[in-house]
């Protein structure tokens, strides 16, 4: 009785994997003349978030507790942006996500663009002026009502666009900088492996039509809450080792998915 069972979830797993293969080819629909810009920014939340000052080669974090950090440098990769157009919240469309990585695994950030999904990789320096606009690429997709995108961080490949250094190549986040508190001292955390990927719902969906043919995309890396909730004790366990604090490398992660937000 356990064979038959397991052969038939083998089946199952075959059969899901299948499906995910034709999935991953499918989409190919797109109307002449339809284009979806995708803008990304990375202005700070406004208060009761950590406060910002901009030094000339540095940006400061204020926190609630009256420690600063003072970011020398602040790298973000987005890999990959993905058109919806069903945002309902499905447990088992996850598992399928994960399935899905399981089956084809991303070697890197660069992946294969559709008419709904742009994955050339952008490496954004948050140290640059807030209010500078990125335009991370467009889409051409069928004529459709979209309803949000998905974010996906991978690490960058050399090839990336804004890669501000060979050996960030590999790399998701890379932060560096000087903490200070009661206690003083420099930090550099680089996150090797991707993050939890983030869903955005449009506060008006994109209706793309034969007479509506353009539409814009604005994300937003509100970057001043990535330190939220982690102590000086954390920061320089993550800065040793990210192994030697998982709880603190999942709440960092946690935080920098989480700061990406519609745009204006």
């Amino acid at each position: 009785m356990t064979s038959h069972y397991t052969n038939r979830l083998n089946n199952l797993y075959i059969s899901i994997c299948c499906l995910l293969l034709i999935s991953a080819c499918s989409s190919t629909d797109t109307t002449p003349g339809t284009e979806v810009h995708a803008h990304l920014t990375h202005e700070p939340a406004a208060a009761p978030e950590p406060a910002i000052t901009t030094n000339t080669s540095s940006k400061s974090i204020t926190l609630g507790n009256g420690d600063t950090i003072e970011l020398t440098s602040a790298y973000l990769t987005i890999s990959e942006m993905e058109l919806r157009t069903n945002c309902s919240v499905n447990p088992f469309a996850r598992l399928l996500d994960t399935i899905y990585e399981l089956v084809i695994p991303t070697a890197n950030a660069h992946t294969e663009s559709t008419p709904t999904k742009i994955g050339e990789p952008l490496v954004v320096n948050i140290l640059n002026v807030d209010t500078e606009e990125l335009e991370f690429g467009h889409f051409s997709p069928a004529a459709t009502t979209y309803c949000g995108v998905t974010v996906h961080m991978h690490p960058a490949d050399i090839d990336s666009r804004g890669l501000p250094a060979p050996d960030m190549a590999g790399q998701v986040v890379r932060l560096a900088g000087t903490y200070n508190g009661t206690a003083t001292f420099t930090f550099s955390i680089d996150i090797p492996t991707e993050l939890e990927h983030a869903d955005i719902r449009f506060p008006t969906p994109i209706a793309l039509s034969a007479t509506n043919l353009t539409g814009e995309a604005h994300l937003n890396i509100e970057y001043n809450t990535w330190f939220n909730g982690l102590s000086a004790t954390d920061i320089s366990d993550l800065d040793t080792d990210l192994a030697s604090n998982p709880t603190a490398r999942q709440m960092l992660e946690t935080n920098i998915v989480a700061s990406i937000h519609n745009g204006h």
